[in-house]
Formats: structure tokens, C-alpha cells, sequence
């Protein structure tokens, strides 16, 4: 497991797998234009390694504006499937209102 921060200290990534082997990347605090290129980095380290599947745990994620949309569509374009998992109210409907639904999945719970 390993863990990114932020230069604001408003974002912390921690690296691990799910139960199934999937990358799993849990975003903690604020994704926004000061603190995407750590989420993007992030990014690029799981998709060098070539996974089928991208688990996003959103559950402590309190803010997101459109650069990390941006950097979760960049994903998709190298990763069969990028599964938004216990993404608040908000972000869901940003999800959907954008269309992004039909590209990332965002998990019902």
C-alpha cells in the first residue's frame, strides 16, 4: 500500500487491491485543479501496469470538479472498466448529468 498526498494537502491516495486483485485507488479529501496532477500520477501508475479493472473508493472524496472527471475519462481510455465505488450524491449526479455514466461505473452503494 502506498500513499500519495496532494501539494495542498488536500487529496491523499492510498494505493492497495480489492478482494478480486483489482488496483484500488481510495481518494480522501478535495480533487480539484491544485490537486489532480497527484491523482493523475496515480492514474498513470495503475494503468503502466495494465489492469483490466480500476477501483475508485470515493466514500471520503468530499469535493470534485471537472479536472478529475477529466483524469477518471483519461483512465477509461486505457482501462476496460473504472468502477466509482461509494460515491456521494453529488458526485453521482455529476456522473449523470454529464453522461459519464455510460463509461464509468459508479457502484449503487
Amino acid at each position: 500500500m502506498e500513499e500519495l498526498t496532494g501539494d495542498e494537502t488536500n487529496l491523499s491516495i492510498e494505493q492497495s487491491f480489492d478482494v478480486n486483485g483489482a488496483p484500488r485507488l481510495t481518494l480522501k479529501g478535495e480533487l480539484d485543479i491544485s490537486t489532480v496532477e497527484t491523482f493523475r500520477t496515480a492514474i498513470e501508475q495503475v494503468i503502466d501496469s495494465g489492469p483490466k479493472l480500476l477501483v475508485l473508493e470515493l466514500e471520503e472524496l468530499t469535493f470534485m470538479d471537472s479536472s478529475g472527471i477529466s483524469v477518471m475519462v483519461l483512465a477509461t481510455k486505457h482501462i476496460d472498466q473504472v468502477e466509482l465505488r461509494h460515491a456521494s450524491d453529488i458526485i453521482r449526479r455529476v456522473i449523470d448529468v454529464t453522461g459519464l455514466s455510460e463509461i464509468l461505473r459508479v457502484d449503487p452503494s
